[in-house]
């Protein structure tokens, strides 16, 4: 049985059901507070299974745009220029490939999409990384609800359905394709039958603003709910040149979809659950760092039937050397063979059917090429230390205090751009002996040991001196009276030779 967790988020409350198979077997409700932050944590902490998260928000945004046919790094440079364009604000976004073009530049319509408040989800995804929970993905329900009007004959379809805990949602798609979805706030004192009365109008005349509604087109309102509710639904609403109504009972479409817990008003959110349960849309919200934990769970998985199926085969070769070598008659020792050969055949089959790894080859080649280019490019200390020893030697009078470096390394790019070489920052800190008072022979001095410096192939900047060499004073200590030393302070930078 394949066990998973399904999570539904909405403004300031998460719904969370443990699932085995097709049925719910547990189901448990966190608000949005510190205190159930921590029962949450605790709950995850005892579950290792794929966990799927849904959203019901109202800061979800949707974009139609056309943008020219690309492919491999030049779509994806321009697929993040237009995410930074739309959505600067947030990582959680998403695009959808709805249609591409027939004639001329052959472009592609794309949807757009983001989830607009950050801080809503990132509470609640910070649980779940402390808690390990091996996440699968973000999803949006407008983006979950599109396969259930797919087999819809309307070309131009406004699915309206409704949770206690979100609020009335209106989805609309053209051609089977989601375009826009808005989400109603409701409070606990409003009836699913007057909410539905008084958005409709208002939605119809946003779509027809958008100009997403062709002129004099009849819009179809398909409008989900519990039977009581329709029946007093259609009863209120009144007849529309503009609009067509159909009333979909909310315990059939349950049916259609196998859900076994019991439905008994107009909240839609088990058909949500239930959807992306079993079909989940190709494109989320979540990224590489949201999923970790899961691609982790996946390759335990994958270690642990791989390692089964290295057993098994193990125990069959064991098993037929053990009969072979009790066996002299050489027909028996042939077909021994054969049988060998085909549990390996069965064995490597099983390998390439287990599931993938999420690292790709081509990943674990960059790295070790990284790898390669870091021990190629780095230097021992003396490579770069030795230049300035040999300055220190001609300058006796610029004594070290004291000496520190770090290499700092700029990383490609690309995976396949070479790695620059290292690059060296040494911060040299010490003082000037034996000057007397004689600020502008130490200033002097100084000048012609950072010269000397720069002779060496090191890029030198004064960071700290103890003298005043402005245009506006004279020369002089910044200290009163005539000092035993002046200190100064040296950053230098030295960048191997190619």
């Amino acid at each position: 049985m394949n066990h998973s967790l399904l999570l539904l988020l909405s403004a300031h409350h998460l719904h969370a059901q443990l699932r085995v198979g097709e049925h719910i077997t547990a189901q448990f409700d966190f608000t949005d507070s510190a205190a159930d932050h921590l029962k949450l944590q605790v709950f995850l902490s005892a579950q290792r299974c794929p966990t799927y998260l849904l959203t019901d928000v109202i800061e979800e945004d949707f974009r139609l745009e056309t943008i020219p046919y690309l492919t491999g790094k030049s779509r994806a440079a321009l697929l993040q220029r237009k995410f930074e364009q739309f959505y600067r604000g947030t990582h959680f976004h998403q695009a959808s490939v709805l249609q591409r073009h027939s004639d001329g530049r052959r472009d592609v319509d794309m949807l757009f999409s983001a989830l607009t408040n950050p801080a809503l989800l990132n509470p609640w995804l910070d649980v779940l990384w402390h808690s390990k929970t091996p996440l699968a993905g973000i999803y949006s329900v407008p983006h979950v609800s599109a396969p259930l009007i797919e087999n819809h004959p309307s070309q131009h379809l406004l699915l309206i359905s409704w949770s206690p805990i979100s609020g009335l949602r209106e989805s609309y798609f053209k051609n089977h394709q989601l375009q826009l979805s808005r989400l109603t706030p409701i409070s606990h004192a409003m009836k699913f039958q007057d909410v539905v009365g008084n958005e409709l109008a208002r939605t119809y005349q946003y779509l027809s603003g958008l100009s997403l509604l062709p002129a004099e087109q009849v819009l179809d309102v398909m409008i989900v709910g519990h039977r009581d509710d329709l029946i007093a639904l259609e009863n209120n609403l009144s007849p529309s040149n503009e609009m067509r109504y159909e009333f979909v009972d909310i315990t059939r479409v349950a049916q259609q979809l196998n859900i076994n817990t019991p439905i008994l008003d107009s909240d839609a959110s088990q058909l949500f659950l239930q959807q992306l349960a079993r079909a989940r849309p190709h494109t989320q919200y979540g990224n590489a760092q949201h999923s970790h934990f899961y691609r982790l769970w996946r390759l335990r998985r994958a270690c642990f039937w791989a390692s089964g199926a290295l057993f098994a085969a193990g125990l069959a070769w064991a098993t037929q050397t053990l009969v072979w070598q009790n066996t002299p008659d050489a027909n028996a020792i042939a077909a021994l063979q054969q049988r060998t050969q085909q549990i390996q055949t069965q064995t490597l089959q099983l390998r390439q059917r287990l599931p993938r790894s999420e690292v790709a080859p081509a990943d674990l080649r960059a790295s070790v090429l990284a790898m390669q280019q870091l021990q190629q490019h780095s230097r021992p200390p003396e490579a770069f230390l030795t230049p300035l020893s040999l300055v220190m030697t001609h300058y006796p009078n610029a004594t070290l205090d004291e000496l520190a470096w770090q290499m700092q390394i700029e990383p490609p790019a690309t995976a396949d751009v070479p790695l620059k070489a290292a690059t060296y920052l040494v911060k040299l800190t010490g003082y000037l002996d034996h000057f007397a008072g004689n600020y502008r022979a130490a200033f002097e001095y100084l000048t012609q040991f950072q010269h000397a410096l720069t002779a060496q192939g090191y890029l030198v900047t004064l960071t700290n001196q103890a003298l005043d060499v402005s245009a506006s004073s004279q020369l002089s200590a910044q200290n009163n009276g005539v000092p035993s030393h002046l200190t100064f302070t040296l950053n230098l930078v030295w960048t191997p030779p190619l």
